[in-house]
């Protein structure tokens, strides 16, 4: 099914560019083969489409899907899928910098927060490649890639890195790399004990929140980034399963099999839609876990992004946090571990965003606060806004007054990741 698009709409009484805070690049066919020498091809990832589905392949195995891609030639936006199939259906505009620039610009969008796509949302499917120098040199040739990306455009697209947290070392060395070509923040996993390391608070992480606190490039969590390639590959089958009609089961970290987010009597586009409801709201652990830590007042300067998650469920999180502190943390030694309230923390270091939503922009921006709040439009995923999404934000924040409809539309974007905004329409 394809959509029917509305004429897009714009906010004509106010001078706002709007930053999109969430939008994803699908990984080009020659990402790797076109920027490393012919003697390294072999060992890197390789684009192939068997049996008319295209995926990423490391030493002959599937490593990676083509991600989320709905708009088509057109463009037009196609209902019904997760992504077309095989990659040749995909608007160039999933890659291409230009025609990603000119579909913004016909969005009414100034810039875009750029997050992975098929290779996962942090770091974790490269980190399941064994061999660790083949490993390093697929995450730098991808943050290169990235790199490219953000000076063709003429910094009007942003792409978020990826960091080997395997090696602190080299955490830190990538981190000051990057930075120094103009990258203003990096994508994390919210759950890196799932790949045997330590928890993110503890003193193994410390070099790399220092960077973050010295030079305030951003911290960002977004949905799915924890999960590790195995529960990906899980997630994957699960679906096959459900569309040969079988029951579908995942794979948690222990091998024990879980139950699978939706029931196997629904077909495979409800299955999906139950899944992704879900996957919205999976982030309220890490920025639970945030609140309730002393990480904040450890790095003062700390800024947290919180990515395609939405935004209506954090009034009753901010309140359950809040009750919760009251009532259950009451001796001394735990009383101790923070400085401050959680929603204090929450109010100066968390970013949350929205894009299809509609009540809670309309209603909880007082309760959660309108430094606080982000847009997106998260093409070009399923769900995705397109291609009014400034005609939706306009209509959605249209009893907002000025000054704060701007702040979310543009300033807290353009403040936190350091975009500069043209003077004037």
């Amino acid at each position: 099914m394809t959509a029917t698009l509305p004429e897009p709409t714009l906010i004509e009484t106010e001078n706002i560019h709007v930053i999109d805070c969430d939008a994803h690049l699908t990984e080009p066919a020659d990402l790797w083969s076109a920027r490393v020498p012919a003697t390294l091809r072999d060992r890197m990832p390789k684009q192939e489409t068997r049996n008319g589905l295209t995926a990423w392949y490391v030493d002959g195995e599937m490593w990676a899907s083509i991600g989320g891609n709905t708009i088509g030639h057109g463009p037009k936006k196609v209902l019904g899928t997760n992504t077309l199939q095989p990659f040749e259906e995909i608007h160039h505009s999933a890659w291409s910098t230009r025609e990603r620039l000119e579909l913004i610009d016909e969005q009414g969008v100034w810039a875009q927060i750029l997050y992975p796509n098929g290779v996962g949302f942090s770091s974790n499917h490269i980190f399941a490649i064994s061999d660790i120098k083949q490993r390093t040199q697929i995450l730098q040739t991808y943050n290169d890639f990235l790199v490219e990306v953000q000076h063709e455009s003429g910094g009007r697209l942003l792409p978020q890195a990826m960091l080997p947290i395997w090696d602190m070392d080299l955490t830190v060395k990538e981190m000051t790399r990057l930075i120094d070509q103009g990258i203003a923040g990096f994508t994390l996993s919210d759950k890196p004990e799932l790949l045997g390391l330590p928890e993110l608070p503890e003193a193994y992480f410390d070099p790399m929140w220092d960077i973050f606190n010295e030079t305030r490039t951003v911290a960002n969590f977004h949905i799915g980034a924890g999960g590790t390639r195995e529960e990906s590959e899980g997630l994957r089958q699960s679906m096959r399963d459900q569309r040969a009609g079988k029951s579908p089961m995942t794979v948690n970290t222990t091998g024990a099999k879980v139950a699978a987010p939706s029931w196997r009597s629904f077909g495979p586009q409800r299955w999906l839609a139950v899944m992704a409801t879900q996957m919205y709201m999976s982030n309220v652990r890490i920025v639970t876990n945030l609140c309730m830590s002393n990480l904040f007042d450890r790095y003062p300067n700390l800024k947290v992004v919180s990515a395609e998650s939405g935004i209506g469920w954090v009034p009753f999180l901010l309140e359950a946090l809040e009750y919760q502190l009251d009532e259950m943390v009451t001796t001394d030694k735990e009383k101790a571990l923070q400085l401050r309230r959680p929603t204090e923390y929450f109010r100066d270091h968390i970013y949350v965003m929205f894009w299809f939503e509609s009540s809670a922009p309309a209603k909880l921006v007082e309760e959660i606060g309108v430094n606080n709040i982000l847009v997106e439009t998260d093409i070009p995923h399923p769900t995705c806004l397109y291609p009014d999404a400034k005609g939706h934000f306009s209509r959605v924040l249209g009893d907002l007054d000025p000054v704060s409809r701007k702040r979310i539309l543009q300033d807290n974007a353009a403040e936190l990741y350091k975009i500069e905004v043209p003077v004037g329409r």
